[in-house]
């Protein structure tokens, strides 16, 4: 096994044969996805059963019913006799994604048990050119050293309400902006999508931002955040897709974003998908 460390403190890359990656243990690989916080794997050409198994090493996979609540697309796969759930997507079957750039984003922050769930990412064709669909992943762990004082200030006035992304207008909450992870106890900021009313978007996962208590008119707090975050290279990683690559991070500890992708003759840019429960090896 061959491992590349990617960024100061998180991110590594590395090169496995699936035979030695299955000869460690569960307990090996949540470890090291908790230390390491986002893992790209070189040339996983698996078998379907082979990446349900392989995500099993991470957490819990989710099952066909918890794919209904994030509305993503649930393939059936049997592995050992038991129902298993993948779920694949691309520019062609993801209507509401197709070609274009994806804002930062995280991923089911508001669902009520386990949010943020671990994903993994398995492209199995990339037709397009490697200087399209380039994915970033922005760390909110390691980002407060890196904040103004003025910033800083905010940390303990600022409320984020939130609604669905799925179907906005419902599933209104409210959480602090310092979340806490639930198994490394690790803090991080609570940026994601946010409504912007001068560009009219009203889809976001965040609607509206309160300092010490009072709603303010939009929300340029978060965006100045992320304006501010993503120009520190040491917080920012962008990956560029090679065919088998499988990426999975630890989605409660950052914001994602991709590039338009750029057609190219005849092809779907496809992936299969599974999110993943946090697991704690002392439960």
């Amino acid at each position: 096994m061959i491992e590349k460390n990617i960024k100061k403190g998180w991110g590594t890359e590395i090169t496995v044969s699936p035979e030695e990656f299955f000869s460690f243990d569960s307990t090996y690989w949540r470890n090291k996805i908790y230390e390491r916080k986002i893992l790209i794997f070189k040339g996983m050409e698996f078998t379907k059963p082979d990446y349900v198994n392989f995500c099993k090493k991470f957490g819990n996979p989710w099952k066909g019913e918890d794919y209904v609540y994030s509305r993503e697309a649930a393939e059936p796969v049997v592995v050992e006799n038991n129902l298993y759930h993948i779920s694949p997507f691309s520019n062609i079957i993801s209507k509401k994604l197709g070609n274009g750039e994806m804002p930062w984003h995280a991923d089911i922050p508001n669902r009520t048990i386990d949010p943020y769930p671990m994903r993994s990412l398995w492209i199995t064709k990339n037709p397009f050119p490697k200087i399209s669909g380039k994915t970033s992943w922005m760390n909110l762990e390691i980002c407060f050293d890196y904040l103004t004082d003025q910033q800083k200030e905010l940390l303990d006035k600022v409320i984020i309400v939130q609604q669905s992304w799925y179907e906005p207008g419902t599933d209104i909450k409210e959480f602090p902006f310092v979340k806490i992870h639930p198994i490394t106890g690790i803090k991080s900021l609570r940026l994601n999508y946010y409504n912007d009313q001068d560009l009219g978007k009203t889809d976001a996962w965040i609607i509206g931002v309160k300092i010490n208590g009072i709603l303010q008119k939009d929300c340029s707090l978060v965006a100045d955040f992320l304006r501010h975050l993503e120009k520190i290279n040491d917080l920012v990683y962008e990956h560029t897709w090679d065919t088998f690559d499988i990426v999975v991070y630890d989605n409660w500890s950052f914001v994602h974003k991709r590039t338009h992708v750029i057609p190219g003759p005849g092809g779907e840019r496809h992936f299969y998908r599974v999110n993943i429960d946090h697991v704690s090896d002392k439960e």
